[in-house]
């Protein structure tokens, strides 16, 4: 099930057609527009089935499978630049198999 939240935005301009700027940013809002979010449920997954989910991102990314794939990432395979974003996509899932330790590169 699904969490919805919505935040309605009060005008202190005049026509709805105007925008304010965001203090830092380069950007800009109109301030009658209504935010809504949809947040799914959370799921808490055992190492096991983090395993399962990891291993279907290596195949539909990399063509390996998850073993395969850990062996490699802490072989250092994947220590290259742009070549290795899918490889990142299914590192990013590596606290879901172990616990956090040296995940990162």
């Amino acid at each position: 099930m699904a969490s919805t939240y919505a935040v309605a935005l009060e005008s202190t301009l005049s026509t709805s057609n105007d925008t304010v700027p965001v203090s830092g940013a380069n950007a800009s809002i109109n301030p009658r527009a209504h935010l809504i979010a949809v947040l799914p449920e959370v799921v808490e997954v055992d190492y096991t089935e983090g395993a399962e989910i990891l291993d279907r991102a290596a195949r539909r990314n990399l063509g390996i499978s998850g073993e395969e794939f850990i062996s490699l990432w802490d072989a250092g395979h994947y220590d290259g630049p742009i070549e290795n974003v899918k490889a990142q996509e299914v590192a990013e899932l590596l606290p879901f198999v172990r616990p956090t330790r040296d995940n990162a590169r």
